[in-house]
């Protein structure tokens, strides 16, 4: 009786509030979730998470990942719905947005050995005046859908942002590293001894991800993996990117 309830009340809040999928506008029903079919049906699915470390490790030549592994869900492209719904979480509110595709992520990362035994979840940190204007943390939107897809898993704030920094988005990966040294601290959470999942919204060169999961290998962490809704894959290498590894949840 519960879901028939919850149901008719679902129906009955969007005939009185109708939404939209946050991708492309159009109205969507209740069963659609977050976004709409048609867009999820046209997300491009990541590579395997040993080719994104295999393609981050490359960046940094002659330095070892402080990361275990890093897993995505969908690519990220200019334009792409991927890039809307990116948008919709970080800058349109959309916090339960990033919650679920939190979740649809972390269903994905089951499949993969590499993400067993992860006990604790570890949003990316904003510093606090982004936090201020932002209102919220995207990653934790995320770090929250995890946490709801992986048994035994809990969230800690274990990092903390020391300063504001500018937008990765217009630099080279040598610059982004750069960007990022010294940049973030252990907030006082102990994490030794745990496996640690580290979430954000979208990887990159891996910079960022990369001296966070230092930081946290240095206050005792067992091993530290990262999973991102998405990979945001130079272009050139997109054409070779046939492998369709993540799908729909079912």
């Amino acid at each position: 009786m519960n879901t028939i309830l919850r149901r008719l009340a679902s129906d009955a809040l969007h005939l009185l509030a109708p939404m939209l999928c946050p991708a492309c506008d159009a109205l969507l029903t209740p069963d659609d979730g977050a976004y709409c079919r048609a867009c999820r049906a046209s997300l491009e699915p990541a590579p395997f998470p040993r080719d994104i470390f295999s393609e981050i490790s490359a960046g940094f030549p002659g330095e070892e990942l402080a990361l275990s592994a890093i897993g995505a869900l969908y690519v990220f492209a200019d334009g792409n719905p991927v890039q809307k719904l990116i948008h919709a979480v970080k800058y349109k509110g959309c916090y339960g947005l990033g919650v679920d595709l939190g979740t649809e992520l972390g269903r994905a990362l089951a499949m993969f050995e590499e993400f067993d035994g992860m006990e604790v979840i570890v949003p990316v940190p904003l510093h606090r005046a982004r936090l201020r204007e932002r209102g919220y943390n995207q990653a934790e939107a995320v770090a929250t859908g995890l946490a709801a897809a992986i048994p035994g898993s809990r969230i800690v704030r274990a990092l903390a942002r020391t300063r504001h920094t500018i937008s990765q988005t217009t630099l080279d990966a040598q610059r982004r590293r750069r960007n990022v040294a010294d940049v973030f601290r252990i907030a006082g959470t102990d994490v030794r001894g745990r496996s640690v999942l580290l979430c954000d919204d979208v990887c990159t060169t891996g910079a960022t991800l990369n001296a966070c999961a230092e930081r946290l290998l240095q206050a005792g962490a067992l091993r530290v993996a990262a999973a991102t809704v998405a990979r945001d894959m130079p272009v050139g290498n997109r054409a070779g990117n046939v492998r369709l590894m993540f799908q729909e949840p079912a």
